[in-house]
């Protein structure tokens, strides 16, 4: 066996390619047109339908556009049907900017901290590479969120709307990266060429500018995050309510139920190598320093199901992670395990299960949304309401159907109360976890 690849090789191929009449015709197709149009299964398409027999949204989407926002929308997403069905709005919208803003102040920071901690390390280390690579992304997990709004509270969109530069975020993150990079070698030099007294007040010093480059980035591309806003609503009686000056935090203590800090959760997580009934966490989090880790306890995709079936019967959309783009209609908003029929498209073999698509690297969770809603048929789910955050150009106006064939494939966690998951859950939630590599799949 050699390992050369002879030229002959891609002119043999090519002479069966072209004696293949089916293959010319998808070839036709696909040059022509998108891969996933030609692959769209029509006969799963006609099947879907969005109606549920349990639902509760009422209300607009919101709309992350070009950014990365996903997860700080899902949880905004969840608290504010609290606030609609508690003051008998019609509609409201929390400022996701004025989360954002407070994020990328506290990631800069983390930066900050992992650079000193991994001055000593090689520059080739997996772990500064990493901290190079990444010092300004948009992502984040539910921990991260709670932990934002119990810091920093919340303020109505109204008090500090989307800017451009919120909704487009790759300027604002270019900037940052800069900020912080430079900052990441200062002060492993500071570390490497002192020590002592000197050592500590040049660490202190780039940290300190870092930081402050950091706000004047933040503040010119998304505003500067107000510190007080007038409280004032017209509830669906038109009845009009002045609650006069708030702080952000205060807003955010009266609208946040407490009970929200003990929600868990919990993952699909197929891996042999990752037993269920454990508890695991991310390693170098949180990225609030002094906020919560990234937890989760691994379960049967059976128990992530149930616990958000009795979340949405009592009320309460569900916020979850998944893999977006899989097996997915973007226009149509529908999302089915054998959407795209791309064996047959391509005349190859491409199945791989949960378990080989979270090793190969092929799957992973790259988005959150939140569940409203749910089909049953005799208690067992049949497809999903999905609230997206894409705006209502997208779907059936922005909200979109998942059969449930697709959440055993492409859902990852869900976030519930504590009630709505078994006792072993619960223990296992209460237990150590086992650490998890920034680097894994579920990171």
């Amino acid at each position: 066996m050699t390992s050369i690849l002879e030229p002959s090789f891609a002119a043999e191929s090519g002479k069966e390619f072209d004696a293949d009449p089916t293959a010319r015709i998808v070839q036709n197709a696909v040059t022509g047109t998108s891969a996933d149009t030609v692959s769209l299964d029509r006969r799963i398409v006609n099947q879907i339908d969005e109606s549920v027999c349990e639902r509760l949204d009422a209300w607009t989407v919101t709309n992350q556009k070009h950014s990365g926002r996903c997860w700080e929308f899902a949880g905004l997403n969840v608290l504010r049907a609290r606030i609609i069905k508690e003051l008998n709005l019609e509609n409201f919208e929390f400022s996701q900017n004025f989360v954002a803003f407070h994020d990328k102040l506290e990631k800069a920071n983390h930066v900050l901290v992992r650079a000193l901690e991994t001055a000593d390390h090689d520059p080739s280390e997996e772990e500064v590479r990493e901290l190079l690579d990444h010092p300004a992304g948009d992502g984040g997990y539910w921990p991260q969120f709670l932990d934002l709004v119990r810091k920093y509270g919340l303020v109505p969109v109204w008090a500090m709307p989307d800017t451009e530069s919120a909704g487009n975020t790759a300027q604002l993150n270019r900037a940052l990266s800069w900020a912080l990079r430079r900052a990441v070698l200062r002060i492993r030099a500071a570390v490497t060429d002192s020590d002592g007294h000197e050592r500590a007040e040049r660490i202190e010093v780039e940290r300190s500018q870092a930081l402050t480059d950091v706000y004047r980035v933040l503040a010119i591309h998304l505003g500067t995050p107000p510190e007080s806003f007038t409280w004032q609503y017209r509830d669906k009686d038109k009845k009009f309510h002045s609650e006069g000056r708030m702080t952000p935090l205060e807003f955010a203590a009266r609208y946040v139920p407490a009970e929200l800090d003990g929600y868990i959760t919990v993952l699909h997580d197929p891996r042999s190598e990752n037993p269920v009934g454990r508890k695991y966490v991310i390693e170098h989090t949180p990225l609030m320093e002094g906020g919560t880790p990234y937890a989760h306890v691994s379960a049967p995709i059976a128990d992530l199901k149930a616990a958000a079936i009795a979340a949405i019967r009592d009320g309460e959309p569900v916020w979850f992670d998944c893999d977006v783009a899989q097996q997915f209609d973007r226009q149509g908003g529908i999302w089915d395990a054998e959407l795209h029929d791309y064996n047959s498209l391509y005349g190859a073999d491409l199945t791989m299960t949960k378990a080989e698509r979270m090793r190969a690297r092929e799957t992973g969770p790259t988005h959150a949304m939140t569940l409203v809603g749910v089909d049953l048929v005799e208690g067992a789910p049949r497809r999903w309401r999905v609230e997206n955050s894409w705006g209502d150009e997208v779907g059936r106006k922005g909200f979109f159907t998942m059969n449930d064939s697709w959440f055993d494939q492409y859902v990852f966690g869900v976030v519930v109360a504590p009630e709505r998951v078994s006792e072993e859950v619960r223990k296992a939630w209460a237990g150590e976890p086992i650490v998890l590599p920034e680097w894994d799949a579920l990171a």
